[in-house]
Formats: C-alpha cells, structure tokens, sequence
C-alpha cells in the first residue's frame, strides 16, 4: 500500500480528523475501523469503514442527526443511507469515500466480525465485539447458496442482452459474473470469508495461477466484444458459465448442499441453439 498516493494521503488525513472529533464526544464511547483497512487486504485507493460506539441513552440524539455529525469532518459532497443497518455512505470533501456505520453499546456483541482495527475506546467496549475470520459453515453456505443460484437463475440474460443490441451491457454483466461469480468461488478453499469481502480486493488475492486464469477470461471477454465477434462471445460465455457450474458444484457438495442436477446441460444447450448471429 503507497501512502505517498493523494487518496491514501486524504484517508489518512480523514480517519485521524474523525478520531480526533469523535474521541472528545462523551456520545462515542469507542470507534474502530472494518473491512480492508482492518483485515489486511486494502490498498491505496480502499475506502473507509468506521463504526461508532453510541453510548445509549445518546442513540436518539445521535443517529437522526448522522449527516451533521459527519458534516464536522469535512463538508458532505453526497450521502445516502446504507439499507438495512444504521449506516450512511458519504463522500465527503476533497474527495474522501467515507462509510460510517452507528452501533447501540447494548448491541456491540451481536453480530460476527472478521477484522478490527481500534481507534480509540475504553478495554471493556473492544471486549464484547466478536472477532474471528472463520464465519462458521453455516453463514458461508448461505452466502455460497445465495450468491451461485443468484448467477444460475439469470443464466438467460446473456442471450437476452445481446439479441436487444445491448452489447456493452452484456460486457459488463460478464465481468461481474467473473468477479462476483467466479473469483470468489476460486478463493473459497483457501479463504473462508471470500464471500464477505468487498469484491475490488478478492481478485488480487488469487493464487498466481488463478490470477492468469482470471486475466485470460476477461482479456477474452474483452477482446470478443470490442470486435463484435458473436462466436467468440458465445464461447466465452459457455467457457464461464461451465467453470461457475464446476466451481460450485464441487464447493455446495463440500458445504452440504445440493447443486441444481440439470441447469448446466440445459444452459449450454441453450446457449449453443439460440445465441444471436
């Protein structure tokens, strides 16, 4: 990671300004770092993940006047809401991509965390955070199961895109196949907690050999749709669409569960009969 990169510089700046803010507010009880910046994998450009502590009888001060209590760490250029949990994704001033995400003290050990990196807070608020890398086999197979029947469903979509003329939107949906599809599938024997990874730091931590399968894929992706070579496109799609029923085949038999008998035959049949000339 090169902190000489101004991005990094501006996040550097920015993680130690909200400390420093943050840390003198009797409302924050603790604030520490998740994702890439905790867990080892980020690099120059990695965003922020901060959490804060709020004490709990602060909670109902705290949280409806979130963007004002950002906005003193630098001016909010957007933000919106992040669904389902009480956090907001900001880009502040300068620019700096900051996500900022608000825990009740009385809910700190509720949920399995993968990495901390502390900040400040007292010894007794880090103790009740659950820490680990191993997320347990149950929640790896409900994301294994989520993320490859995601992919298996809309296996039409390919041939859909292309006979619409949506070229580029075919070039796109490939690649997030390739990178949410089969990049975590390929990390998955040796990294447990691929599935919860942000998906811009899964791909450089592919084994050598997987990192040149990796490039070979899109490269010829890529090369198939800048020359709107339709039979390239098809092969590749196939290519793909097999290695996604290989890898997950193989990873729902090792997590218990069980992998759709007919879809592979029926895809590439599909694929194969109908793809636009």
């Amino acid at each position: 990671m090169n902190d000489d990169v101004p991005f990094a510089h501006r996040r550097t700046d920015t993680i130690e300004k909200a400390s420093t803010i943050f840390s003198s507010d009797p409302r924050f009880l603790a604030g520490w770092l998740e994702g890439s910046l905790a867990d080892g994998s980020a690099d120059s450009f990695s965003d922020i993940d901060l959490y804060l502590c709020v004490a709990e009888g602060a909670w109902e001060e705290v949280w409806p006047n979130r963007r004002d209590l950002i906005g003193r760490v630098a001016p909010i250029l957007a933000a919106a809401d992040v669904m389902g949990v009480f956090g907001i994704g900001c880009l502040l001033e300068g620019p700096v991509k900051l996500d900022v995400f608000f825990e009740r003290e009385s809910t700190l050990a509720s949920k399995q965390r993968v990495a901390v990196k502390r900040l400040w807070g007292g010894d007794e608020v880090f103790a009740r955070l659950r820490i680990g890398d191993d997320l347990g086999d149950d929640s790896i197979a409900r994301a294994l199961e989520y993320t490859v029947l995601g992919f298996l469903q809309g296996a039409t979509w390919p041939v859909r895109m292309l006979a619409r003329g949506q070229r580029r939107t075919f070039l796109f949906g490939t690649m997030m196949l390739i990178e949410n599809g089969l990049v975590p599938l390929m990390l998955l024997e040796k990294d447990r907690r691929t599935f919860h990874r942000n998906m811009f730091t899964r791909a450089k931590m592919l084994a050598p050999e997987q990192q040149a399968e990796y490039v070979r894929l899109t490269d010829r992706v890529t090369a198939a749709v800048t020359e709107n070579d339709r039979d390239a496109m098809r092969a590749v799609s196939i290519e793909i669409f097999q290695m996604l029923c290989r890898l997950g085949r193989a990873a729902f038999e090792r997590y218990g569960l069980s992998f759709p008998p007919r879809v592979e035959d029926q895809m590439v049949s599909f694929y194969q009969r109908e793809w636009p000339p």
